[in-house]
């Protein structure tokens, strides 16, 4: 397994280390289909995959694009996943928590995931077109620190471009619903944080944040007490 040390840098690729496997969403039902579990409903939910038809024509097209990446091998009628999609399969399938981290800019939506399993963790980063970015992690790492710096770095990156919002949800297997913990960098480059509990109109509870506030440390200690 491979730790991830800069979560921001999905958008170059030359910042993705080479254990990085791309995958489209045509892959991925593919591999939940061939291990199916008590994580797949939540892995699917997450990924926005829950609205995709988990048929034949779908999962085919998936073993196609994965046989082309050497990730599965084909005998006849048995397909046996291979590498990385094996190990990503048992990922997904098991998941127990997710955490979906996005910055929404002026200029682009950048969706960041963090899976953990009883199989494994992995980081997750899409891409345009519907690509999938996976990157295995080592067992010992805390997703709760990859949380705060990729918050921080996204924060950090809406600053120079006039504003926008970082949106953070930590998704559990038994949990109905996310818990939700939200920065928005104002154009005047003050941060506001928008969280449980609801206010009077069921909407989350906005509040300030001081200067001394790290906006990375405070949605971790929301997400964090969700536990």
């Amino acid at each position: 397994m491979t730790e991830a040390t800069t979560p921001a840098g999905n958008e170059h690729d030359a910042a993705m280390p080479a254990a990085a496997y791309r995958m489209t969403s045509h892959e991925i039902l593919a591999l939940l289909a061939f291990q199916p579990g008590a994580g797949t409903a939540l892995t699917r939910r997450v990924l926005g995959l829950a609205e995709l038809p988990d048929d034949h024509d779908l999962v085919r097209a998936g073993v196609g694009t994965l046989n082309i990446r050497d990730t599965v091998e084909i005998n006849g009628e048995e397909v046996t996943l291979l590498a990385q999609a094996r190990i990503l399969a048992r990922i997904f399938s098991t998941s127990s928590e997710w955490y979906d981290i996005t910055r929404i800019g002026a200029e682009a939506v950048s969706p960041s995931y963090l899976v953990d399993s009883p199989a494994g963790r992995a980081a997750i980063f899409l891409r345009p077109l519907s690509e999938y970015v996976c990157l295995p992690l080592r067992d010992d790492v805390d997703l709760l620190d990859f949380v705060q710096l990729t918050v921080d770095e996204a924060v950090a990156a809406l600053g120079t471009e006039g504003g926008g919002i970082v949106s953070s949800r930590r998704y559990r297997v038994e949990a109905d619903k996310p818990v939700v913990a939200n920065i928005k960098v104002l154009d005047a480059g003050s941060l506001q944080l928008a969280s449980a509990p609801l206010d009077d109109d069921g909407q989350l509870g906005v509040r300030d944040l001081a200067a001394a506030e790290q906006p990375g440390l405070i949605v971790r200690t929301v997400l964090a007490a969700a536990s």
